[in-house]
């Protein structure tokens, strides 16, 4: 795992923690690595599993699409019209990523995603 010290390096300061994200109002999503599903993220349900401390840096959950068993990462952007941030800083769980299937929506169409 990679050490907090690197991680402030990396991460911009507005992913420090869970509640970082909630008082500047961050989006979040999650991708899942095998369906390529990408879902609204609701950061006070997150603060609410793992803490308002908590960061989603290098943090994988399950898919939530039904019939998926894939893990899925977490983006963050600071509003509808920046650039999604992957946060994954780990480079074992970054390896393959480029590998994985497009971002899809709800009408299962590939999604186009700008990201920093």
């Amino acid at each position: 795992m990679t050490s907090s010290a690197t991680l402030f390096r990396l991460a911009p300061a507005w992913t420090a923690s869970l509640q970082a994200m909630r008082l500047r109002q961050i989006l979040v999503r999650s991708q899942c690595r095998r369906c390529g599903a990408l879902m609204r993220e609701d950061v006070d349900a997150l603060i609410g599993l793992h803490g308002a401390g908590a960061s989603l840096i290098d943090r994988q959950a399950r898919c939530r699409m039904v019939g998926c068993d894939g893990a899925a990462y977490y983006l963050a952007a600071r509003g509808h019209d920046r650039p999604w941030h992957i946060l994954l800083h780990d480079e074992h769980l970054r390896a393959g990523l480029a590998n994985c299937p497009p971002a899809r929506g709800a009408t299962g169409r590939a999604i186009v995603c700008a990201q920093g």
